[in-house]
């Protein structure tokens, strides 16, 4: 196959990737990626994006462009894998961290990721990306606002393992609350999670506990 012919320089190439990897599941559009690399236009980093994604033919992962907005993704074939990793690969129960973006999205769904780091006050992709691989939360919408961010909701997954009927179940929170009151008023949850990983620690117990 015949590469893509680029103005872009291997070093450019290099920071184009990374720029992209940094943006996660988000991506960056060409507006935003000539923002970073001011010095060429965005006709030229469209050619140097379709060299990396030639790059990308024989790897795990792909570098796709949806909605003008240009993302790296892993192959469909990794999926059964990443599965069996995360099913086998797995702490005794939730992190706090994991714990606090899960109370945040369930007390402010829908809510962006932006939205939720800027509750935390840390950022919190990689956190997104575990508890998505394991089924407590989605993301099917997307914002209609600038670059489109994807929208984040708790699943029945996280209901069932909170043994929580509906939202409507969750501890009321008091009003007007700050992210610390938040988190304690939602320490219930995380209670829930450490006995249910206790009596699985038991003799004879077969139940797996949350966990990101």
């Amino acid at each position: 196959m015949t590469e893509t012919e680029t103005a872009v320089s291997p070093q450019g190439l290099k920071i184009l990737e990374g720029l992209l990897f940094l943006a996660g599941e988000e991506g960056l559009d060409l507006w935003q990626l000539q923002a970073g690399l001011p010095e060429y236009t965005r006709e030229e980093l469209e050619t140097g994006l379709c060299r990396l994604k030639e790059d990308c033919a024989d790897r795990g992962i792909d570098l796709v462009e949806l909605a003008g907005r240009w993302r790296f993704v892993a192959r469909a074939e990794v999926f059964p894998y990443a599965r069996e990793l995360f099913r086998e690969v797995r702490p005794a129960s939730l992190s706090p961290a994991a714990l606090e973006t899960l109370a945040v999205i369930a007390y402010r769904q829908p809510i962006t990721r932006v939205q939720i780091e800027e509750i935390r006050g840390v950022a919190c992709d990689t956190i997104l990306k575990k508890l998505l691989a394991r089924g407590f939360i989605e993301a099917r919408d997307r914002l209609d606002a600038v670059g489109r961010p994807l929208l984040y909701k708790v699943t029945d997954t996280f209901l069932d393992a909170f043994s929580l009927d509906t939202l409507q179940s969750l501890p009321e929170l008091s009003e007007p609350q700050e992210p610390a009151t938040l988190f304690e008023d939602v320490q219930p949850l995380a209670s829930q999670e450490e006995q249910s990983a206790s009596r699985d620690s038991q003799p004879g117990s077969s139940g797996t506990a949350p966990e990101a």
